[in-house]
Formats: C-alpha cells, sequence, structure tokens
C-alpha cells in the first residue's frame, strides 16, 4: 500500500529523480501496477532502458514489485508499483547542484500560481522579476514538503487532487508567512485574498 506523499531528505536518492524520465516512471507507477513492457510502450523506451530505470528506481526505494504473473508461455511477468504517490525533494539542505537541478521545477510551479493571479498582478502593475519568482519558489516549494506531514497516510482520491490539496496547504503557508518576503513579493500573494 503506497504513502500518500513521502519527501526525500536523501540526495542520493534525489540524484535518481534528477532523471525526468524516472520521475516519468514514478509518475506513472502511482497511477497503477505496470510491466516493464507496459511502461516501455508508454514512454517509447526500449525494454533493455526500461529495465535499467526499474532496477536504479527499486534499488532507490522508490518503486517496488508489486505482483508476479506467469505468462501463457511461462514467462514470469512483473508488475512494478511506486510506493508513494507523490514524491517531494527537500532540496533546501542538499547540494547546491541537486537544489538547482530542481529549482527549474519549483519555478513552473510558481509560474502556474503567477497566471492564476496574472489578472491582479496587471491591474496593481506589478512587475515580476526573476529573483523575486525564484524567492517565491524556494518558499514555496519548503511549504510544500513542511505541509506534506498532513499526507503521510494512505490517499483515497487521485494524485492530482492529493498535488492540489498538497498546493492548497502550502499556498495557505505562504500566505499566513508572507512577512519573510520581498516587498514584491508580498504584493503578488495579495491577489490570492
Amino acid at each position: 500500500m503506497a504513502k500518500a506523499v513521502e519527501v526525500i531528505t536523501d540526495s542520493k536518492v534525489a540524484r535518481i529523480l534528477v532523471d525526468p524520465m524516472r520521475r516519468e516512471m514514478v509518475r506513472l507507477l502511482a497511477e497503477g501496477e505496470k510491466t516493464e513492457n507496459e511502461l516501455a510502450g508508454l514512454l517509447g523506451l526500449s525494454n533493455p532502458s526500461v529495465g535499467h530505470h526499474l532496477k536504479v528506481l527499486r534499488e532507490g526505494g522508490l518503486i517496488r514489485v508489486a505482483r508476479k504473473e506467469a505468462e501463457e508461455h511461462g514467462i514470469l511477468q512483473k508488475f512494478y508499483e511506486s510506493n508513494a504517490t507523490v514524491y517531494l525533494v527537500d532540496s533546501h539542505n542538499m547540494q547546491q547542484e541537486i537544489d538547482r537541478y530542481f529549482m527549474p521545477i519549483n519555478l513552473e510551479r510558481i509560474r502556474g500560481i503567477m497566471t492564476a493571479a496574472s489578472l491582479v498582478l496587471r491591474r496593481e502593475g506589478i512587475q515580476l522579476n526573476e529573483k523575486d519568482v525564484e524567492e517565491f519558489a524556494k518558499l514555496f516549494a519548503s511549504a510544500i514538503v513542511r505541509s506534506s506531514t498532513k499526507f503521510s497516510k494512505r490517499w483515497n482520491g487521485s494524485r492530482e487532487e492529493l498535488l492540489a490539496a498538497l498546493y492548497r496547504s502550502a499556498l495557505s503557508y505562504v500566505l499566513a508567512n508572507r512577512g519573510q518576503l520581498s516587498e514584491n513579493v508580498r504584493k503578488i500573494l495579495r491577489a490570492f485574498r
């Protein structure tokens, strides 16, 4: 039974998820059990390539073999699943190279939030700069990790519902602690009142 959210604090495990194909494999396996052949078809990769990634993910404790089943020709088929519905990398206390690697992911989250707030931002004449967006991205990533403790048990809804709940919780935390932010970022957050 998969946990809802797992926070990765080990840099060795975080390095495993630096590879975008491995992140996609974990996401697909969080949706349900899949075989190596199924993953190869979904990802457009060869079976040996998928097998290599599965081995790395298993050794890192991110996935497991959920069950084994003999096919009609006697070949044993393994069905893999993720050990968590969502993995979060807490790169804050990791080496800078890992923190910097995950920054584009954090920035994309914030760009989504900024898009939602864009009407207010334009109306108030707020000009965003890279430093403000990166500051907000770091705080929000930290808030997501902090909020993950509320979601440590099994989740009954979809992965997307879990992510939405996690992001709402993190945004609430950021709004409650906006005093830590620059004035420009605080103006952005006013759009969410």
